[in-house]
């Protein structure tokens, strides 16, 4: 039932040994075998150690009824003790090396982890189930140290300690009596079996928790953005959003009880069984002694057997619940890893990097996530060399899902693309990127320095000369020269209080530069990148961008049809096809949608243009 659950929500599951396997051939790979080492000697001081302190006692007793001298007695008591601390230094040690260890290993983890989320098909990124595996696997790195890989690792060691510690206690109290050594074992196994069923239904609870609580972290969110505090006090929604608040606080007081509740009534059992338990065996002991059967060192070592038999159990109940919960979180780490391993391209490279090609699209099809209609339809596309395409229509035709698949984010569902015959699907990706220059519509910054959003690239390995002429072409180098630091000054506030934020006009001027320095780019593509910018400043735009393309192959998407004239071809799309396609001439003689659209947006500017003429003939009456 439990794997079934869980193959329905999306993630794969893999054997508790199979996961041990792969976490510490990882382990050794990172780290090398000598932590491993520094693990097992940890495990050995870890039993050793503590039965060493509880058989000081007895050890005393027994020194003092030998009859040797005092002097012999202190000197060997003195050996012990000393043999005792310095096992328990040396345990601290061994301690500190292996749990760093494991720390530094779950770091080195993150960087796999962000190669597989960058390097993975956007598309899955993009998508709900994309997002859900990669909450999953970041659980396992960055829920700390009590949680994930770094615990899941550590839980192997607890349970091996625990178990050679049970396997010697065992050994010392079936010497005296096997019944006892039962009784001791059907205690601690149906103390066990309380505190697993307990651990997971706390588990499970605490699954609805972080549900509710990512909703909670959610509505906190947006109360605490700037930009919703307009609306949020315009349109008086604060009570709405208390009224959700105190909704999510219920639930999450609900489900902290829940866990709450299965903790404290299996601690409350754990204690009386423990109770009842430690009355016959304390018992039993007493009668032995009283009828010599067993001396006082003796009385003393089985007390502190039976005592610590107990704390051993527990820490290997603990040991096997934590492992069962870090497992799942195991579990979700590597289905991320397989799941962005797939479909991630072949090795092949474009050939004349750098140069004009030619890209065809071959019945390309396309269909997001839960999506029942394709968002692109039997698509055939053949884009020249040189050539510069306006991509045009209404809102939700496609055309920014078909520049997405143009330039590798997507992979088509059906069909082919093509790059000078060479098929997409069999280059590398990262060989195929470098031929596009991208400006999205969706603009925004990294809060790192300015020169570094442009290029890319650290400081030391930007071309200072690029940098400037490429944010002078972009209309935005006076801006930057009023700046602080100038290309050195961060931008936002998240890393740098003294950060600049710049306005969406200068944003965009921001990605036209990024794009510019990028000159390696055969294709260059802007999506709506004049959608912040004044009239006078989007002409200039048009300029720049009809300049900076005069060698190169150009995609421009935009729902201002004016800044379509100056397109070698101009393609309307609707419904995910290409309805027409032609020049600027060539579709409005068409008279069909195109012009239709052209039309109506001119209509306006006209009735614009006649009320500033009205406006300036009365001020001048």
């Amino acid at each position: 039932m439990k794997k079934r659950k869980e193959e329905e929500r999306g993630f794969k599951r893999y054997a508790l040994w199979d996961n041990y396997r792969v976490a510490f051939g990882s382990f050794a790979e990172q780290m090398g075998l000598r932590y491993l080492a520094f693990m097992g000697a940890d495990a050995v001081l870890s039993v050793a150690a503590p039965f060493a302190a509880m058989a000081l006692p007895s050890a005393v007793v027994y020194f003092l009824g030998s009859g040797w001298q005092p002097g012999i007695i202190f000197l060997s008591l003195a050996g012990y003790v000393a043999l005792q601390q310095a096992m328990q230094m040396l345990r601290v040690y061994m301690w500190n090396i292996s749990s760093n260890a494991r720390f530094l290993f779950r770091i080195k983890l993150g960087s796999a982890l962000f190669g597989a989320a960058v390097g993975e098909d956007f598309r899955k990124f993009e998508s709900n189930e994309g997002k859900r595996k990669l909450e999953g696997a970041g659980r396992n790195l960055y829920s700390g140290n009590n949680d994930g890989i770094e615990a899941f690792l550590g839980d192997f060691e607890k349970a091996a300690v625990a178990l050679a510690g049970l396997s010697i206690y065992s050994i010392i109290v079936g010497s005296l009596s096997f019944w006892l050594l039962l009784i001791l074992f059907f205690s601690a196994g149906v103390t066990m079996a309380v505190n697993l069923y307990a651990d997971h239904r706390t588990v499970g609870y605490g699954e609805e928790h972080i549900k509710v609580g990512q909703g909670y972290s959610y509505l906190k969110r947006e109360v605490l953005v700037p930009a919703n505090g307009k609306d949020i006090r315009l349109y008086r929604m604060w009570n709405w959003f208390q009224d959700a608040f105190d909704k999510m606080k219920e639930e999450l007081a609900y489900w902290v009880g829940r866990q709450r509740n299965c903790t404290i009534y299996a601690c409350v059992f754990e204690h009386f069984v423990a109770f009842v338990r430690n009355v016959f065996i304390y018992g039993y002991l007493i009668v032995q002694m009283m009828e010599g059967r067993i001396d006082l060192a003796a009385f003393l070592l089985y007390v502190g057997v039976v005592a610590s038999f107990g704390g051993w159990m527990s820490s290997m109940t603990a040991a096997v619940s934590s492992m069962w919960k870090n497992n799942r979180y195991m579990d979700r780490y590597r289905d991320f890893l397989e799941y962005a391993q797939e479909h991630q391209g072949g090795d092949g490279k474009v050939a004349n990097p750098g140069e004009k090609h030619e890209i065809r699209l071959e019945h390309v099809s396309f269909c997001y996530e839960d999506n029942e209609e394709d968002t692109i339809h039997d698509l055939s596309l053949t884009i020249a060399p040189g050539e510069k395409i306006a991509l045009v229509g209404i809102n939700g035709a496609g055309k920014s899902t078909l520049i997405k698949l143009i330039c590798g984010l997507y992979s088509p569902g059906a069909g082919k693309i093509l790059i000078d015959g060479q098929d997409v699907s069999a280059l590398s990706f990262e060989e195929y990127k470098k031929e596009f220059a991208v400006v999205f519509q969706d603009v925004f910054a990294f809060s790192f320095p300015l020169g570094d959003n442009v290029s890319c690239r650290p400081e030391a390995e930007t071309d200072s000369r690029k940098l400037e002429q490429s944010l002078r072409d972009a209309g935005l180098w006076e801006r930057v020269e009023e700046f602080p630091k100038k290309g050195r000054t961060n931008l936002n506030k998240d890393l740098d209080s003294a950060g600049v934020a710049l306005s969406g006009g200068e944003l965009q001027r921001l990605m036209l530069a990024r794009a510019l320095y990028k000159d390696e780019a055969s294709v260059v593509i802007l999506d709506e990148p004049t959608a912040a910018l004044d009239p006078i400043a989007e002409s200039r735009m048009y300029d720049k961008y009809h300049e900076m393309t005069k060698d190169k192959t150009s995609i421009f998407i935009s729902h201002r049809l004016s800044s379509t004239k100056f397109c070698d071809r101009i393609l309307y799309m609707e419904n995910g096809r290409i309805a027409e396609e032609g020049t600027h001439d060539e579709l409005m003689a068409l008279q069909g949608a195109y012009a239709a659209m052209f039309r109506t947006q001119a209509q306006y500017y006209e009735k614009g243009e006649n009320k500033k003429q009205l406006g300036r003939a009365a001020a001048e009456a």
